[in-house]
């Protein structure tokens, strides 16, 4: 389960690798403006949007390692066609052919299936701060290596961090066990009547979201409008990676060991909000540390709390659309951001962000602190006993695992 987490954790790494100097690198391509810009940016979270349950069905259908294969593969030719851009168009549509392999929530079902009921918190939290580590050391790698050999090099480093991910799938992740519970797959609209479910999917919009926008608007600020040299960014993002490294564990603590998981995440909000403020006041490096600091104190929980909150035969669809919102969030902020920065300047679009972000932590205060569930086994149970536990109120979910019926009653 290690593995199936590092190459998550690979995955994203090489999409974020670029977004350091991507701004200042698509600038300068033919029939480039501040609104091309931003959708470049946020392109390949476009078609992640919609193709994440799309992948789900597939991988029920086909298998997952197949499926996560063939999604690794694609992310690999997207990022041969975005190096070998040499005009925005060619770029955005190789962010695009990125996008297109949208595993993320195959991935997701996939840990589900090889997690016992001790185990998931557990692996759900860790697989986070893979990621946000992946987050931190794009950081670091992408200014310093782009700077000095170019963001195309970036884009062959991630499709050449691609086709490892698929050495390490067939060789070192198991094939998941077989679960059976008791009812259909979720719809989509049944999700979506899930209020928690809604506030967790509304956490991760913004957080990704702001993460995009970030992204575009530190390099130019910094090179553009402050004239850095961009081999100096690491100078803004290390002492960020730094802060933020305290914040994994710190997050994952109070959320899964402590029970704080509603502090973590309005927390996470009012770090991440904070350095718009910073921004105005143009304490840009303040800014930045309190983004990153909110952001990876969020990242280690935000699908812990997923497949907490959801069902057992609504997990794939839950955790595939809230994957898909999240990249939403990174393809509206990417276009949006260039939008506003073209026609009002970054002040328009720090004052969009802060009201925003008070929308967020007033509904995050309504959210439901999670109590978790206390787990029964049972190796032994009939038609009967589990017509019961669906009748009783008390009950979560229950389903099958391994001949074994698993059973969740509410706290």
């Amino acid at each position: 389960m290690t593995y199936l987490s590092l190459i998550m954790a690979i995955r994203f790494l090489g999409l974020f690798i670029v977004m350091p100097l991507l701004a200042i690198f698509a600038l300068k391509l033919n029939g480039a403006t501040d609104t091309t810009v931003g959708i470049a940016l946020g392109a390949y979270a476009l078609s992640q949007m919609f193709l994440q349950v799309f992948f789900g069905k597939m991988s029920d259908k086909y298998g997952r390692k197949h499926i996560l294969a063939f999604g690794l593969f694609i992310l690999a030719l997207g990022s041969i066609v975005c190096a070998m851009s040499d005009n925005i168009y060619t770029l955005i549509f190789g962010r695009l052919l990125q996008g297109a392999g949208a595993i993320g929530g195959v991935v997701l079902a996939y840990l589900n299936d090889l997690a016992t009921e001790e185990t998931r918190a557990k692996i759900f939290a860790r697989m986070g701060q893979f990621i946000a580590l992946a987050f931190g050391i794009s950081m670091i790698v992408g200014p310093t290596i782009g700077a000095k050999y170019g963001v195309n090099s970036l884009f062959l480093i991630t499709a050449g961090l691609a086709i490892l991910a698929i050495i390490l799938l067939y060789t070192k992740v198991p094939n998941p066990p077989k679960v059976e519970h008791f009812e259909e797959h979720a719809k989509i609209s049944e999700v979506l009547t899930n209020k928690e479910l809604l506030k967790i999917y509304f956490s991760g919009f913004m957080q990704k979201g702001m993460m995009v926008i970030i992204f575009m608007i530190t390099p130019l600020i910094f090179v553009n409008e402050l004239g850095w040299n961009k081999f100096d960014l690491w100078k803004v993002y290390v002492p960020a990676l730094i802060f933020g490294i305290f914040a994994m564990p710190f997050g994952a603590i109070m959320a899964e060991k402590k029970g704080k998981g509603k502090l973590v995440f309005i927390l996470s909000a009012v770090f991440m909000v904070s350095s718009v403020i910073a921004f105005l006041a143009k304490f840009y490096v303040v800014g930045v540390i309190l983004f990153f600091f909110g952001f990876n104190l969020l990242e280690p929980v935000l699908q812990s709390f997923t497949g907490k909150v959801a069902r057992i035969h609504e997990k794939a669809t839950a955790m595939s659309l809230g994957n898909s919102i999240q990249y939403m969030g990174i393809f509206f902020g990417g276009m949006i951001a260039g939008m506003i920065k073209q026609h009002y300047g970054y002040s328009a679009l720090f004052y969009l962000i802060l009201g925003l972000g008070a929308l967020w932590i007033a509904v995050l205060f309504t959210m439901r602190e999670f109590k978790g569930y206390e787990v029964k086994e049972f190796k032994e149970f009939d038609d009967e006993m589990i017509q019961n536990f669906k009748n009783d109120e008390n009950v979560h979910d229950l389903f099958i695992k391994e001949e074994v019926l698993i059973v969740r009653f509410n706290k």
